[in-house]
């Protein structure tokens, strides 16, 4: 998988993917705090395009290899683990509301299960780029 700016800034990348996946980034960077954040960035190469080994983080920022490893590990939780759970048990209960509801009274739920389940696999897609780069 490529860095993510570059697929974000390539003239492949339609537009709404584009949009998406910004505000994936965005979503999963809120929860952090500015050193988790920093890692992150620094780890995934969304500062600058050139993704950072944990060695390196280490060296720029002044702390040890253990420290980088454990606030990665934490950011990774806050920014992407917990909420892709929370978004895929959201969509869970709309879809099971959606069954027992039917047609058309059970509609909007399948159609914010639906929205759920895009944001879920953007998500999904920003924690697998992150566990890739781990290493």
């Amino acid at each position: 998988m490529k860095n993510y700016e570059e697929d974000l800034v390539s003239e492949t990348c339609p537009a709404k993917l584009r949009a998406a996946m910004i505000e994936a980034i965005e979503d999963a960077f809120d929860p952090l705090n500015c050193h988790e954040a920093e890692v992150l960035k620094l780890r995934m190469g969304l500062e600058d395009s050139t993704r950072r080994s944990i060695q390196q983080i280490s060296s720029i920022l002044g702390l040890s290899v253990s420290q980088i490893e454990e606030i990665e590990d934490a950011a990774l939780d806050k920014a992407i683990k917990k909420p892709l759970y929370n978004l895929l048990s959201q969509a869970k209960v709309r879809t099971l509301r959606h069954q027992k509801l039917g047609d058309p009274e059970g509609l909007p739920d399948l159609e914010v299960a639906v929205k759920l389940l895009k944001k879920a696999y953007h998500l999904a897609d920003l924690f697998s780029f992150a566990a890739e780069n781990k290493g």
